[in-house]
């Protein structure tokens, strides 16, 4: 079954990235930059990379052999890896009852060999085997639909892949942005890839806005903080007239944004002129997508080839699928425009990209294939 992957709203991101960015040099005095080199977001969320290193150096899994499959070995290392006092990420301690503890199973399979064996068996091959559609299932056999503590086993894992979750604030998290996307009470390997899918977004557009390098971790805890903290404190950016808007406003108000915004530098840098009338009047030119923003993938979002730096007639024209292009770049016209609208909107047949290379292909046929008005 195909899933629509998540998608972030640009407007509602920039403007709580805008909301966050002030909210932090407020906390730290001093200018924002990266996660790491900041105070406050050090302070409030660095504690994650050791709460990773803590448990793996715990776990020790690289070290683990088959034959200690049964021993008893595993276990008590994945326990350890859970139950130190700084670790925040997964609630383990017996504040409610043994029974209550998400990893109860593995305290409770001590005293049967065989239910250790099995337990020992599914995390050896979790930490030592690629297969992680199936490894989420498993733990869910074992542990039951416990999100948090199978999340937290995935980060351990990898953080450069995987993240901790806490449903209830990140859930919050992505209506602020415009994600439509739930995770409470849907513990599932395909809810939990949705929303690592949907932090990596968040990531990519926090490393565009920073200009600088962000991890996964870093994404997830800007994330935390607008809803754990800067919502409680009333320092959220007030959107609330851009949210009442229609579906047509706002995808007018996302394509200007995203045309103000570093794509339209990159693509005044590489095209320098319209890219068809050669009009060299920056100010006059639109930025836009070959393949529209939001049917793209992350990365082709800020791909320099998923561009064209257009007069606005043309962008209007090239946008609506009245014009498009084909692998050499010449200019392809709609029979819904007739030779009357074409003179009055200057376009005419000859008309050629004047450069293209293989990387635009692939957008363009999309472009053909999707947008373009074929009769």
């Amino acid at each position: 079954m195909y899933t629509v992957k998540p998608t972030i709203d640009p407007y509602l991101f920039e403007k709580q990235f805008e909301a966050f960015k002030k909210f932090v040099e407020e906390q730290s005095n001093v200018s924002f930059l990266s996660f790491a080199s900041n105070p406050y977001t050090d302070e409030q969320e660095g504690y994650k990379y050791n709460i990773y290193r803590t448990a793996r150096d715990k776990l020790t899994f690289q070290a683990w052999k088959e034959s200690d499959i049964g021993s008893g070995d595993i276990i008590a290392a994945t326990i350890e890896a859970i139950e130190f006092q700084s670790n925040n990420l997964v609630q383990w301690q017996n504040r409610y009852g043994d029974e209550k503890r998400p990893h109860h199973p593995l305290h409770e399979a001590k005293t049967s060999f065989e239910n250790t064996r099995i337990i020992e068996q599914c995390l050896f091959d979790f930490y030592h085997k690629s297969d992680v559609i199936g490894s989420f299932d498993e733990l869910i056999n074992i542990f039951g639909k416990k999100y948090a503590l199978i999340a937290y086993l995935f980060f351990v894992k990898d953080n450069s892949k995987y993240l901790p979750i806490a449903p209830l604030y990140l859930d919050r998290s992505f209506e602020l942005l415009g994600v439509d996307l739930k995770t409470n009470k849907r513990c599932s390997w395909e809810n939990y890839s949705l929303y690592i899918y949907a932090v990596n977004e968040i990531k990519l557009m926090l490393t565009e806005a920073l200009s600088s390098n962000i991890s996964l971790l870093d994404a997830h805890s800007f994330a935390w903080m607008l809803s754990a903290q800067m919502e409680k404190q009333g320092k959220l950016a007030d959107t609330k007239e851009y949210l009442s808007l229609s579906d047509t406003e706002r995808d007018a108000i996302v394509k200007s944004r995203i045309g103000q915004g570093q794509f339209r530098k990159s693509l005044i840098e590489y095209w320098s002129k319209c890219a068809i009338t050669g009009c060299q009047k920056h100010e006059l030119l639109k930025a836009s997508h070959i393949k529209p923003w939001s049917r793209s993938e992350p990365i082709e979002r800020i791909s320099l080839y998923n561009g064209l730096l257009l007069s606005p007639n043309l962008d209007s024209c090239f946008d609506s699928g009245f014009i498009s292009f084909d692998d050499s770049g010449k200019i392809m016209v709609s029979n819904e425009l007739n030779e009357k609208d074409m003179r009055s909107l200057g376009i005419q047949n000859e008309m050629k990209l004047f450069r293209i290379e293989p990387e635009h292909r692939k957008y363009l046929v999309y472009h053909r294939e999707n947008i373009f008005k074929k009769s």
